[in-house]
């Protein structure tokens, strides 16, 4: 009795510490590393100060389900969860990624509970630890990107509903949580309903045994999911559908799902979006060939509990992805706890394959952890000291100061190139200035019909085949106006108009990048 106390003592340290270096993680330096703040980011941030202060969204809807941001009309569940935090540490960089931090290293928790439930607690501590050191996990939990709660409400969805074995009814819980997991990013809108059907199929025979409750069960699933549906039909849902070219991907599926099973994908280059991957890595650690395989090779060899499940899982995982292009580190989300599962699982193969041989242990789950602790060394020196000075104005690095000293000056109008990141960095002038969603909403700013005056700030496209907006450029030369610029954008198109323009102050980056001026613009 003794001994089991003191194994539960040692298992609960080891839990805590590994949540404890989850969370520090995805914590440390968050304000400033990813170094910048996308307007992606601003945008879900701003809406949730938004519905804080005045009920309604930056468009001025009321409590909506969906919102319009980008034109893109996201899932709001993230968006109302971010509002006690940003209620908290206020509206701010840290203030927003905060959530993510918190729902990443929540999801660690929740899938010690999973994998414990699948295989035993060795490999649960196991895929505990992958999934707190993944660096595909790691970084969408560091960026207020909403597909991050996605995850998290699948493994406790999942954890759930492998409880109906114990008790027919959690599997009335379990469909409930497969439906809201459904609201947080649009990968689930096809993964969720796909794995549900195929999680039918695996339990066939054990749910005919409770017609009742899976019946009522897939009633309340129905009930939930069927708005979404409607909507997803409706012109607003068909708007994300559009600005991806989902009909046009469609002879492509094939190449792409392929492609995240590549070690391309997997283990070498990633995501080829600087703001979604670590420069020269991939997805996942190096040394996870070796883990992957041999989890993979225990997985078919041995008789393992919902092991189908797992399978289920790893081959679902890229088909919403695949449906829009290869290679997407945020729309394959859903893959980095199925692959830590896996991942530890191979550990744990390779400690009783040497175990068996009769080879020292010590030395061997030495070797283990001094590869371990050295992939996530390289990586983190990676990610928190070589990441921050990648040539990419990918997160828009310095733009901060930029809008922040543009509002202490005296100019009258402030206009900023759209070439920043087009027309959506607009969503960074009130996230900045911390603007009051009250005195925005009377701007009536919509990312449509491109009207993006807020007051002293307009956007606007210097390029000249927006013949519209050199008439603009023009009338505002004979007003008291400052320019944003973006420097390697837009000094050919403007002298080519025959303007030149006076710096009143360049704000370069970690490697001295100058991609942002703010300049007195001049009419040769």
């Amino acid at each position: 009795m003794l001994k089991n106390f003191q194994i539960k003592n040692i298992n609960i340290f080891y839990i805590l510490a590994i949540v404890f270096l989850a969370f520090i993680l995805r914590v440390m330096f968050l304000g400033s590393i990813p170094n910048g703040f996308f307007p992606d980011e601003a945008s879900n941030a701003y809406d949730a100060y938004s519905i804080l202060h005045t009920l309604r969204d930056q468009y001025g809807e009321f409590l909506p389900w969906y919102f319009k941001s980008a034109n893109d009309y996201r899932e709001g569940l993230y968006m109302y969860l971010m509002i006690p935090f940003i209620k908290i540490f206020g509206l701010n960089i840290f203030g927003a990624r905060i959530t993510s931090a918190i729902i990443g290293t929540l999801t660690i928790i929740i899938l010690y509970y999973l994998a414990k439930e699948i295989f035993d607690q060795r490999v649960a501590l196991l895929s505990a630890l992958f999934l707190a050191i993944s660096p595909w996990h790691i970084h969408f939990s560091r960026i207020t990107f909403r597909a991050i709660l996605f995850p998290l409400l699948f493994c406790l969805a999942l954890f759930v509903f492998l409880q109906i074995f114990k008790n027919p009814k959690f599997l009335l819980l379990s469909s409930g949580i497969f439906a809201v997991s459904i609201y947080t990013f649009f990968s689930a809108r096809v993964f969720i309903p796909l794995f549900m059907i195929g999680l039918i199929f695996i339990h066939i025979s054990y749910l005919k045994q409770y017609k009742k409750i899976t019946i009522l069960s897939l009633l309340i699933f129905l009930i939930l999911f069927i708005p979404q549906l409607i909507y997803q039909l409706s012109p607003e849902g068909m708007a994300r559908a559009n600005e991806v070219k989902l009909w046009s991907n469609f002879p492509n599926i094939t190449g792409n799902y392929l492609s995240y099973f590549s070690p391309k994908f997997l283990f070498f280059q990633g995501d080829p979006n600087p703001r979604h991957t670590i420069e020269k890595m991939g997805e996942l650690y190096t040394f996870e060939v070796v883990t992957l395989l041999v989890g993979l090779i225990g997985l078919i060899k041995h008789k393992i509990p919902h092991k189908k499940i797992l399978f289920l899982w790893l081959l679902l995982y890229p088909i919403p992805a695949a449906l829009v292009s290869p290679g997407s580190a945020v729309r394959t989300l859903i893959g980095t706890p199925i692959f830590a599962m896996i991942s530890a699982y191979g550990v744990a193969g390779l400690i009783d394959f040497f175990k068996e041989k009769q080879k020292n242990q010590l030395v061997i789950k030495g070797i283990i952890i001094l590869i371990i602790v050295a992939s996530l060394t390289i990586f983190s020196n990676r990610y928190f000291f070589s990441y921050p000075k990648l040539k990419s104005d990918a997160w828009l690095p310095t733009f901060k100061d930029v809008i922040l000293e543009a509002k202490a000056s005296n100019y009258d109008c402030i206009v900023i190139s759209d070439n920043i990141e087009s027309k959506y960095a607009y969503i960074l002038v009130p996230f900045y200035t911390q603007m009051s969603p009250s005195e925005y909403h009377q701007f009536r700013v919509d990312v449509v019909t491109d009207k993006l005056d807020m007051g002293r700030w307009k956007i606007i496209d210097f390029e000249p085949y927006n013949a519209g907006n050199l008439t603009r450029i023009e009338q505002q030369l004979h007003n008291n106006c400052l320019y944003i610029l973006h420097y390697y954008r837009d000094r050919d198109a403007l002298k080519n108009q025959r303007y030149s323009w006076e710096d009143l102050k360049i704000f370069p980056t970690l490697n001295n990048e100058q991609y942002y001026r703010l300049v007195k613009l001049i009419r040769n």
